[in-house]
């Protein structure tokens, strides 16, 4: 397994449901990822918005992605990955 720790921004496609945004689909490295299940989810306040931070499982890999209420993007900061 390799550890990928980054602050890369990528894709993801986005459920935006009452209680905030949730991942479904994460886009990095030319590969797609469905995401199985949110293991955790929390969030920090910065400025005028927040960091909402998720780890997710996607088959055998696991994802740490940010997403930036401030400017409305994603980030990976760390992937566990075969």
């Amino acid at each position: 397994m390799h550890i990928t720790k980054a602050k890369d921004e990528i894709e993801v496609i986005t459920i935006f449901a009452k209680n905030g945004p949730k991942p479904y689909a994460i886009k990095w490295g030319g590969k797609k990822y469905i995401v199985e299940k949110i293991n955790l989810r929390y969030e920090k306040r910065t400025g005028n918005g927040k960091l909402v931070y998720f780890s997710v499982t996607s088959e055998d890999n696991y994802f740490k992605l940010v997403f930036d209420t401030n400017d409305l993007k994603w980030y990976l900061e760390e992937a566990y990955h075969e």
